[in-house]
């Protein structure tokens, strides 16, 4: 199939400059149907944006490091309900501020992680608490400037010191819970995140530019990231989350942001999830990540623009109101997006997954990743 309508979505986002480059894959039935690119990932090199441009996935992390759990549960290594405090000791003294008081926090269970209702939060919350958070992410970026980076390991033991924002349980709030989920996994298949991933997830799908790091042989492929799009474009001047350009593993390995990937790998990815062909995860597995894991309280929360429509579980969002998304996929898709406005779609119930990738500061899921995914519904 041609997917004009796709072509058009993205050559509109390119001639507006809303979008410097993007490249969409589609997948049917576990193959690839449809691949088209356009504008470029570095503008004063004049460099092509296309399918095997990296780029820095940020919280599409969240997908593959939610893909490592769901292994460990259907292996009968994890259970979810398992308490936070038996993989990383230091959180059965989890706590909450009111008032300036310590109050001690129910347990933390690897669902409250899953469905980011753990009260663990990301740097810069400004409720009471968030600034034991936010220091601690400063700390993180200062050893790795330093050279002296702190591990996954030593990251999750410092977070267990920090105040959660409320008691465990009580409400969804995106926070660094899929990072905590990081450590959890390694302790519990004693292997570093990256060699677990690796194993388990990219070699079985051949996603052969997927780390966490650009190695050199690699970097004149790496996209330039952009914030701001049109006349305000620039290079941001900062660094989000602690996620630099390493040519080399890192010690802290981000499993909510730190990613760096393709369009190509993140679509077979897709077309895994959606379809089984590897079989990586089990049907029942799959069918289990394609239900909201939120009760309607912690629902009530869970309302960004972006999540209307939406549930949300195992790190994803779950289309249930596809009339309030205004998205024409099935009931049941899952899926996320980045910081960076990298995107991947899955539908197991028709077989189909959508991949946008591009490299824009502070995208998130963009204008352009939901008129894709309704022309590819509208012409397939």
């Amino acid at each position: 199939m041609e997917f004009k309508r796709v072509q058009k979505a993205v050559d509109n986002a390119i001639d507006t400059r809303s979008e410097t480059g993007a490249s969409v894959i589609i997948t049917k039935d576990g193959e690839k149907i449809f691949s088209y690119s356009a504008g470029l990932c570095d503008i004063e090199q004049g460099t092509g944006f296309d399918e095997n441009t990296i780029c820095r996935a940020y919280s599409c992390s969240k997908i593959v490091t939610s893909v490592c759990m769901m292994q460990l549960v259907e292996r009968g290594i994890i259970d979810t309900a398992d308490e936070l405090a038996w993989y990383i000791p230091e959180f059965a003294d989890a706590f909450y501020l009111k008032d300036g008081e310590k109050i001690s926090s129910p347990p933390i269970r690897i669902r409250d992680l899953l469905n980011m209702t753990s009260g663990i939060p990301y740097p810069w919350d400004g409720r009471e608490g968030g600034d034991m958070t936010t220091k601690l992410w400063q700390r993180v970026d200062e050893s790795i400037r330093a050279g002296k980076p702190m591990t996954t390991q030593e990251y999750a033991s410092e977070a267990a010191k920090c105040a959660l924002l409320y008691p465990a349980g009580r409400e969804w709030m995106y926070g660094a819970s899929a990072d905590i989920l990081g450590a959890v996994i390694e302790k519990a298949s004693d292997m570093p995140l990256d060699e677990y991933m690796k194993a388990n997830i990219f070699d079985p799908l051949g996603m052969d530019d997927t780390a966490f790091f650009v190695p050199a042989e690699k970097r004149d492929r790496l996209a330039v990231l952009y914030e701001g799009a049109g006349d305000t474009l620039k290079k941001p001047d900062y660094v989000n989350l602690c996620i630099y350009d390493l040519d080399k593993t890192p010690a802290f390995k981000s499993g909510g942001a730190g990613l760096f990937s393709t369009a190509t790998d993140y679509s077979k990815l897709g077309a895994e999830l959606s379809c089984r062909k590897v079989g990586i995860l089990s049907e029942k597995t799959i069918e289990f990540m394609q239900k909201n894991g939120l009760s309607a309280e912690q629902k009530s929360t869970f309302n960004w623009d972006s999540t209307r429509g939406f549930g949300y579980a195992n790190l994803m969002r779950i289309l249930d109101d596809p009339n309030a998304a205004g998205l024409l996929a099935s009931v049941g898709t899952f899926g996320w997006d980045g910081w960076t406005g990298t995107f991947l779609l899955c539908d197991p119930k028709e077989h189909i997954s959508v991949t946008l990738f591009l490299q824009r500061a502070g995208a998130g899921t963009t204008r352009l990743a939901r008129c894709v995914v309704n022309a590819v519904y509208g012409e397939i």
